[in-house]
């Protein structure tokens, strides 16, 4: 033992292969396949389908009241956390239609790139193997020379509506034939108009508003967005022969600094548009703080006999000489409520459940009394000092307009991307991308044709075209 060690030296370990990280290449590769994605899709027109679905069936935007009424008080407060009332101007939903942009985008940005690398580039220069390889291909000897072969193919392209670029060169002739590139162009076109009817439709949900107005006639009032007052010269109704309503319209005059700036009579679907605003007729009913008139009997206190039977006209004083009294209706309510911490009377619904009117009552010198009166319960008070008994026997209510105020800056947008769309599909279902290539060589007793064809859509169509072609060529002798 010299002190070394006997240990059998080894090699050194060959160094292990490291594991490239995922580099940005690849990564930028993943998120664009992921955005790009049919699943992704899928997914997102699942769920925008649902969320179309809860916004058509709980009402959207309406009074705290009508969704407790209707669905409870523990759901109202959940429809509240989770934007129920208010579907599409959620930041939720709003990310799913960015989120469809994103994946429209991506589609086009993966795709159209290269159809139009394919509409631009010079499609002649092909080998022969290349031809062989296409799936519609054939040989087709002709005694006839190139040059005659290749003009008698070009003119029949020519005339089948095909676009022709042809090479010659020693040796052989290339003759490269396409139609129908749009084709290829209105599918990626179908595909990008979703984008934009998206971005339509955010950009009138988030610059645009949609309001419901209750319009009485003669009444002016303030648009506040569109910086100018709307009048309602008159409103009507227009009934069939058995009675039932035919139409109803209004009269509408839009006034700027007190002078008309436009007027028009609008019906249902054919709306007053003015600065960009719409206005809607959407419906019409019965006021609920307003009559035109109401009629008042008015009764000996003592015999609870009927003396006068009278119709009083909205805030209109009428005097009775005879009966010595002077009368007129200032209020009304539909359905009567009073609210005690405010001491006031309102009508708490807008259904004629309980009206009664408010009768401002001057008799002789002595008596002066504002009474509510009530059509169910006529009886309910009794004027002190007054010999008379008054009583709402009927009214007649006045008649209001409903009018949908909307204003939607996106809605030009959104018509671009329902042309797109149209033109897009129409273009992709009626139009096909059809190519053919045909290299025509020297032959020993003529040349040889070396044929090959492709399309995108329609393959039974194309290959009767490819097999008339073929027999076509078989014509072309000298």
């Amino acid at each position: 033992m010299n002190g070394q060690s006997d240990a059998v030296p080894t090699e050194p370990a060959a160094p292990r292969p490291s594991t490239p990280g995922l580099g940005w290449d690849e990564f930028s590769r993943e998120l664009v396949d992921f955005f790009a994605s049919v699943k992704l899709a899928i997914f997102l027109f699942l769920f925008i389908a649902i969320t179309a679905t809860i916004g058509t069936v709980i009402q959207q935007g309406e009074r705290a009241e009508v969704y407790i009424q209707e669905y409870g008080e523990n759901a109202y407060r959940w429809f509240l956390r989770l934007g129920f009332t208010d579907v599409y101007h959620t930041w939720w939903f709003t990310s799913l239609l960015g989120l469809l942009c994103v994946n429209s985008l991506t589609c086009f940005y993966k795709r159209f790139p290269s159809v139009w690398r394919s509409m631009k580039q010079d499609k002649v220069g092909v080998t022969m193997a290349f031809i062989k390889n296409l799936k519609q291909q054939a040989e087709i000897p002709v005694e006839n020379t190139k040059e005659s072969v290749a003009q008698s193919l070009v003119q029949h392209f020519v005339s089948k509506g095909y676009r022709v670029l042809a090479k010659n060169e020693p040796g052989e002739v290339t003759v490269y034939a396409t139609k129908g590139v749009m084709g290829r162009v209105g599918a990626h076109m179908a595909h990008l108009s979703a984008t934009v009817i998206v971005l339509g439709g955010l950009l009138g949900s988030y610059y645009g508003f949609q309001e419901f107005g209750v319009c009485l006639e003669g009444q002016t009032y303030h648009i506040p967005r569109g910086n100018f007052d709307l009048k309602v010269d008159k409103f009507w109704i227009d009934y069939h022969e058995n009675g039932s309503v035919k139409s109803y319209n209004s009269t509408l005059t839009v006034l700027e600094g007190g002078q008309a700036k436009a007027t028009k009579t609008i019906t249902v679907n054919d709306p007053l548009v003015y600065n960009g605003i719409w206005f809607y007729q959407s419906s019409y009913g019965d006021a609920w703080d307003q009559v035109e008139v109401a009629r008042i009997n008015i009764k000996e206190k003592e015999t609870d006999k009927v003396l006068k039977t009278i119709d009083l006209e909205w805030q209109k004083e009428q005097a009775l000489a005879d009966l010595k009294l002077k009368l007129s209706i200032t209020d009304f309510v539909a359905d009567f409520a009073f609210n005690s911490t405010e001491k006031k009377v309102y009508s708490k619904t807008i259904e004629h459940a309980n009206p009664a009117v408010k009768l401002v009552i001057n008799e002789g010198d002595s008596v002066q009394a504002t009474p509510w009166l009530f059509q169910q319960f006529p009886d309910l008070f009794e004027i002190k000092d007054s010999k008379y008994q008054f009583e709402l026997v009927g009214y007649k209510p006045r008649k209001f307009t409903g009018l949908q105020i909307a204003k939607n800056p996106g809605i030009n947008v959104v018509w671009t991307g329902c042309t797109m769309i149209v033109v897009g599909i129409t273009l992709s279902s009626f139009i096909f991308h059809r190519r053919i290539w045909a290299k025509i060589v020297p032959a020993p007793t003529g040349v040889t044709v070396h044929i090959g064809g492709t399309t995108h859509k329609s393959q039974i169509d194309f290959n009767k075209e490819f097999r008339k072609l073929t027999e076509k060529i078989q014509t072309f002798k000298a």
